[in-house]
C-alpha cells in the first residue's frame, strides 16, 4: 500500500450530518416567522462556524450578527441530542477495521468543535482508532485554509506524499490541496459541492478500500 495515513474529515464523511443540521435550521427559522431561502440554505453545508452562522443570520426576521444568531440557536436546541448513531455513514466500522489490519495510521480532522467530534466518535464507537484528532476551533481560520491539514500533517509526522485526506464540501477539498495532499472526496450532490480538485471521487467513503488496494 503506497498511502501510510489516511485523514478523514468527519460530517459528510463519517456521519451523514448536513441534511440533520439543515432541518434543524429550517425549524428554527420557519417556528419564527422567518422565510427560509433553500439556495442559502444548501451552501450551508461545509461552511465554516463564523460563515454558517452569519448566513443563518441573514434569513432571521430581524438584524441580527452572527453570536446572537448562534445565542438563538443554542438556546433552542439546549436539550437536543444529536442521532450520530443513526447517521454513520454505511460501512465506516469495516472500512476502519481493515485500515487498521493494514497498519495504516488514522487521523481526523474536522472543522466541529472538540466537544462535538467527542460525541460523535463515542456514539460511532469509533473511540481509539484515530492516531490524532484535529479539530478546527484549534485555529484562527476553519477550512479552505490548510493550516488544520498542515498540522495534522506534523503531528503525524509524515509528508503528504504518504497520506491521503477524505472529503467532501468544497472548502475540505481546498484546504487538503493546499496542504500538498492528494484527496479522495465522497461524491454528494445534494449541496452544490465543486468537488473538481479532488483526484479521486467516491460513491461512498467505505470505497475507499478498494481505491487503497489499487493505488
Amino acid at each position: 500500500m503506497k498511502k501510510k495515513a489516511v485523514i478523514f474529515d468527519m460530517d459528510g464523511v463519517l456521519i451523514d450530518s448536513e441534511p440533520v443540521y439543515l432541518q434543524l435550521f429550517r425549524d428554527l427559522l420557519r417556528e419564527n416567522g422567518c422565510t427560509v431561502d433553500e439556495k442559502r440554505m444548501y451552501a450551508l453545508a461545509g461552511a465554516s462556524g463564523e460563515q454558517m452562522w452569519r448566513m443563518v443570520a441573514q434569513m432571521w426576521k430581524e438584524d441580527i450578527g452572527p453570536e446572537e444568531m448562534r445565542r438563538i440557536y443554542k438556546e433552542r436546541y439546549a436539550d437536543y441530542q444529536f442521532p450520530y448513531r443513526e447517521t454513520v455513514c454505511p460501512g465506516i466500522r469495516p472500512l476502519m477495521n481493515w485500515l487498521k489490519e493494514q497498519q495504516v495510521v488514522l487521523a481526523l480532522a474536522s472543522s466541529s468543535s472538540e466537544q462535538v467530534i467527542k460525541d460523535a466518535l463515542k456514539a460511532m464507537e469509533l473511540e481509539g482508532y484515530f492516531f490524532c484528532i484535529v479539530s478546527g476551533k484549534m485555529f484562527r481560520e476553519s477550512k479552505p485554509n490548510p493550516e488544520i491539514y498542515l498540522h495534522t500533517l506534523s503531528v503525524l509526522g509524515l509528508p503528504a506524499k504518504e497520506c491521503i485526506a477524505v472529503e467532501d464540501s468544497t472548502y475540505g477539498i481546498q484546504a487538503a490541496k493546499a496542504a500538498g495532499l492528494q484527496v479522495a472526496a465522497v461524491k454528494d450532490t445534494r449541496f452544490s459541492f465543486d468537488q473538481s480538485q479532488a483526484d479521486w471521487l467516491l460513491s461512498r467513503t467505505a470505497d475507499l478500500k478498494e481505491l487503497l488496494i489499487y493505488m
